[in-house]
């Protein structure tokens, strides 16, 4: 008997464009943003210490190569290219992913609720996107700061309306 298998636990690689081009107008200026200089491609993040991608983006590096650094090129394409993705689905037999943020992941911890909610809803509207290449393989969770019950609640509604979560 054949089952099809679902990854319960994958993370997309957010590109450098996913808070930039996707929190509201009013936030842009600290909206997280990927830079590439001296100290290696990290994320900067307003108000947090700067999240190195490579290490963050670590998954099947040889543990002797985690500490280096590496460029935005070794991340694997799948992380952030939908397309790729369905393409190591295929390879690695996967028929469907649950998917979460990484850098998103650490804006957990930024002290301010706003900046917070406004980089979640940015990065809620690009997961949406990157789901919407495979809304039946792709399941991407949302973000959401709980601010308040009432405003979690619809907070966590809202992805299920994008098509980016399982109904």
């Amino acid at each position: 008997m054949s089952y099809p298998v679902i990854s319960a636990d994958s993370h997309v690689v957010e590109p450098g464009n996913a808070y930039v081009d996707y929190v509201d107008r009013s936030w842009r200026e600290r909206a997280p943003r990927m830079v590439d200089d001296e100290e290696g491609v990290r994320y900067l993040l307003d108000g947090l210490a700067p999240v190195r991608v490579d290490i963050a983006a670590s998954a099947g590096i040889a543990p002797d190569r985690r500490g280096l650094k590496r460029p935005y090129s070794d991340v694997p394409r799948g992380a952030w290219d939908p397309a790729a993705r369905l393409e190591q689905q295929m390879a690695d037999g996967v028929s469907a992913e649950v998917i979460y943020p990484t850098i998103g992941m650490f804006l957990y911890a930024h002290p301010d609720a706003d900046f917070k909610a406004a980089c979640f809803a940015g990065y809620n509207r690009w997961i949406a996107e990157f789901c919407a290449t495979a809304p039946n393989r792709l399941f991407g969770c949302g973000t959401t700061v709980l601010r308040s019950p009432e405003e979690g609640i619809a907070t966590c509604a809202r992805p299920r309306r994008w098509g980016c979560a399982p109904s």
